[in-house]
């Protein structure tokens, strides 16, 4: 395994400017990161999230590729969000060539994995009827996506992201219909509450179709503490937590992953309320910490 972090981690420094890319890659290097995936919205100005094009952003990619070559920190994946159903004719198309174009991204900058998602994150499943209603859309247009991607050498991925396409057997439906080998699950370790299913036994359903891992740590509540929680689809309180502080069995997660044999890529996603580099270097030392224990016992 190479153990990184996500983009997505230093947002917050990113979005104020108390950090910069270059700085990003340079504490990358000094806490012997082994790479950076990608979330492309970390790098947009606060309040143009959505929408935001990576790809149009040259001077951004310069500076990202130079410092990735500078700290021989590699970058190992990208991320982006995607509204390919619940939208008009118009949008899903121009959704679908936006990841279209990230994917020639990924060729041009020699990186291999892409994940995208297929609905807004917050859209919230209500009714099995709208799910079927969709399916065959999502899984027609992710078919289109990972096909393409194969003639660019890049494998294409869904996570377990929000409240609507979430969940280890409906992702693992999806990766059923579109049937294709390039076509992949981007396993997020803590996302399965968001639709109240156990992360430990949902990580060791998912990992075997996996071809990327996201690896956080939620603080869980039956009841509403107060602000700041975000409310699961079965009416639980979740919030960001440094990996291994919070309530999941973050242990036993990493035990599935090390038993399943997974080699490839692991981000660390922090987003929690502690200082954002303190929430790395701990989640970070935590995992290694972990990690050393499992595999010297």
């Amino acid at each position: 395994m190479k153990l990184g972090l996500s983009s997505y981690s230093f947002r917050p420094l990113l979005a104020n400017g108390a950090l910069q890319i270059e700085d990003m890659f340079d504490w990358l290097s000094a806490n012997q990161a082994e790479h950076l995936e990608i979330a492309t919205f970390s790098f947009a100005r606060p309040g143009a999230e959505a929408g935001y094009d990576l790809t149009t952003e040259t001077e951004t990619l310069q500076r990202i590729t130079a410092a990735s070559a500078k700290t021989a920190v590699p970058i190992s994946g990208i991320c982006l969000g995607a509204k390919l159903v619940f939208v008009d004719a118009d949008e899903r198309r121009a959704q679908i060539e936006l990841v279209k174009r990230h994917i020639e991204l990924c060729n041009r900058l020699e990186i291999s994995l892409l994940r995208h998602d297929v609905v807004l994150w917050s859209h919230r499943f209500s009714q099995t009827d709208e799910f079927e209603s969709v399916f065959p859309a999502i899984a027609e247009a992710c078919h289109e996506i990972a096909s393409f991607a194969a003639t660019q050498g890049v494998t294409t991925s869904v996570e377990d992201h929000g409240f609507f396409m979430n969940g280890s057997d409906r992702i693992r439906r999806l990766l059923h219909a579109v049937n294709l080998p390039n076509f992949k699950f981007t396993v997020d370790v803590g996302n399965f509450l968001c639709v109240d299913e156990d992360a430990v036994v949902a990580t060791k359903a998912s990992l075997g179709d996996a071809s990327f891992v996201h690896l956080k740590d939620f603080y869980v509540r039956r009841a509403a503490p107060g602000p700041g929680w975000l409310e699961t689809l079965g009416g639980q309180f979740i919030r960001g937590s440094v990996f291994g502080f919070g309530d999941l069995q973050t242990r036993m997660i990493l035990e599935a992953v090390v038993a399943s044999g997974y080699d490839g890529f692991v981000s660390l996603e922090y987003e929690g309320n502690e200082p954002t580099l303190f929430g790395c270097e701990t989640g970070l030392g935590n995992i290694r910490r972990m990690l050393g224990e499992i595999r010297g016992a």
